[in-house]
C-alpha cells in the first residue's frame, strides 16, 4: 500500500525560507523523498532527473514564474510526453486572491496536469494534509510517468484491433447517481483496451489515441451496440434508464449518424430518449453548421443530448445557447475544488441556477467523496458522478442496481 513515503516531491519556491517551512511539514507529515527548487527552470531539469509526483509551485517567482513553468515544461518535453504519460499532481501557492489561484488552476489542467489544487499563503497543517492524500490516491490508482515510458508503441493495427477484438475491447458503465435517493439515475458508457501490453491506459487515453487515428466513428458505432444491448437487459429487468455515450465534435458531425441510430434503436426495440449523447468539451468541431445540424437531428429523432465539461474550454455559454442541448454536465474541474475554493463553489452554483432557469438536468460531474456530495445536494444539485460511484462492468452494472447500496470507487 502507497503512502506519503512513497511521494516524490518537488517544491518550486524562490524564497528559502517558504521552502523550508514548507518542506518541514512535510516531513512532519512523513514525507521523505522531497527535492527543491528556486524557479521553474531549475525545476524543469530537476523533473527530467528524477520521476515527480507531487509538485508544490509558487505563482509569483522572478526568471521563471508559474505561467512560464507550464510553458516551458511543455516546449521542453513536448506535446508526445503529455500524450504517453501521466503528469504529476500540481499545486499552486500563492498570497493573490482566490480568482487568480483558480485562473492558474485551469491554466494547469488545460496542459495537461490531470489533477490540480491551489492553496493560499500561509500553508495550513489541515490543506496540505489534504492535498497529500489526494497524491497519494493518485499514486495508488495511476501509472507513473517513468513506466509510462515502457509501454511499447500503439500502431493503428492495435488501435483496431482493440475496437473490433471482443476480447480486448470492453465496455463499462459509470454511474450517474441521484442526490435525493442515492438510487443509479442512468450511467455512461466507459471503454476499455483489455490488453496485456495495453491496460496501464487510462480509459481517456485509450480514446484519445482512437481520436487522433481518426478512428473515432468506429470507436462509436461499436460503443453503441453494447450500449444498446445494456439498454434491452436494463429494459427486461425493469429499469427504465438512461445510458450515455461521450463523443467528439468531430464523431458527432458525421452526416448519417443520425439515420444510423434511429434505425439501431428501432432494431433494439429501445426509445430514442434513453439513449443520451454526450458532446466532449476536448474536441471543436472545424464545421459548426455541420455539428449543428447533425445535433439537430439527433434531437429532432427523439435522443438526448447533453453538453460535457460545461464552464471549461469549447463548452461554454457559446456553444450551449447555439446547440440543441438537453442538459448540461458540469466541468469536473470546479466541483473538485468546491470544498476548498469559493469561487469554485459559486460558479457551479450559477451553473445550477442556470439549468433551473433553463429547465435542463444538470450533472455535476467529479463527485469524489461525501463532503463534496452533501454541498451539492445543499445547493440544490440532483444527478452526480465520480468517485463516489466505481464504473462496473455490466453484468456489476444490474447487479449494483438489485442492491440497496451503491458500490464505491476502488
Amino acid at each position: 500500500m502507497k503512502s506519503i513515503a512513497d511521494l516524490s516531491i518537488l517544491i518550486v519556491e524562490d524564497e528559502p525560507l517558504q521552502r523550508a517551512f514548507l518542506a518541514g511539514k512535510l516531513r512532519q507529515l512523513g514525507a521523505g523523498k522531497i527535492a527543491e527548487a528556486c524557479d521553474g527552470a531549475e525545476a524543469i531539469q530537476m523533473m527530467d532527473s528524477r520521476a515527480v509526483d507531487l509538485i508544490f509551485c509558487d505563482i509569483g517567482m522572478p526568471n521563471v514564474d508559474g505561467p512560464q513553468f507550464i510553458l516551458r515544461q511543455l516546449e521542453y518535453r513536448g506535446e508526445e510526453y503529455a500524450q504517453r504519460a501521466e503528469l504529476p499532481m500540481l499545486v499552486w501557492m500563492s498570497v493573490l486572491g482566490p480568482g487568480i489561484l483558480q485562473s492558474h488552476s485551469r491554466l494547469a489542467s488545460i496542459a495537461g496536469f490531470s489533477v490540480v489544487e491551489a492553496l493560499s499563503k500561509p500553508l495550513s497543517s489541515a490543506s496540505l494534509s489534504y492535498v497529500v492524500e489526494l497524491a497519494v490516491e493518485k499514486l495508488r490508482r495511476q501509472r507513473r510517468p517513468d513506466s509510462a515510458a515502457k509501454l511499447p508503441p500503439v500502431s493503428d493495427d492495435d488501435l483496431l484491433r482493440a475496437i473490433c477484438d471482443t476480447e480486448e475491447f470492453e465496455v463499462w458503465f459509470r454511474p450517474i447517481l441521484s442526490l435525493e435517493s442515492g438510487k443509479f439515475a442512468g450511467g455512461e458508457a466507459e471503454v476499455r483496451w483489455n490488453h496485456p501490453r495495453f491496460r496501464q491506459l487510462h480509459p481517456a487515453q485509450f480514446t484519445a489515441l482512437i481520436e487522433r487515428q481518426g478512428l473515432g466513428l468506429v470507436l462509436f458505432y461499436r460503443t453503441v451496440n453494447h450500449v444498446l444491448h445494456m439498454l434491452r437487459k436494463l429494459n427486461a429487468a425493469g429499469h427504465v434508464l438512461s445510458l450515455g455515450i461521450k463523443a467528439s465534435a468531430q464523431t458527432l458531425q458525421t452526416p448519417e449518424i443520425a439515420d444510423y441510430l434511429a434505425e439501431r434503436t428501432r432494431q433494439h426495440q429501445i426509445s430514442p430518449d434513453q439513449l443520451c449523447i454526450v458532446l466532449s468539451a476536448d474536441a471543436v468541431s472545424t464545421r459548426g453548421v455541420h455539428l449543428s445540424a447533425s445535433l439537430n437531428r439527433l434531437r429532432i429523432k427523439g435522443f438526448r443530448l447533453f453538453l460535457d465539461g460545461f464552464g471549461a474550454g469549447a463548452a461554454n455559454m457559446e456553444t450551449l445557447a447555439e446547440m440543441p442541448f438537453s442538459g448540461i454536465c458540469i466541468d469536473h474541474g470546479f466541483v473538485r475544488k468546491m470544498p476548498r475554493h469559493p469561487v469554485s463553489k459559486d460558479i457551479v452554483d450559477v451553473i445550477l441556477g442556470m439549468g433551473r432557469k433553463l429547465q435542463l438536468p444538470v450533472v455535476a460531474n467529479g463527485v469524489d467523496d461525501g463532503e463534496t456530495r452533501d454541498m451539492l445536494r445543499g445547493m440544490g444539485c440532483c444527478l452526480a458522478q465520480g468517485g463516489i460511484a466505481a464504473p462496473l462492468r455490466g453484468q456489476d452494472f444490474l447487479r449494483a442496481l438489485r442492491e440497496p447500496s451503491v458500490p464505491a470507487a476502488g
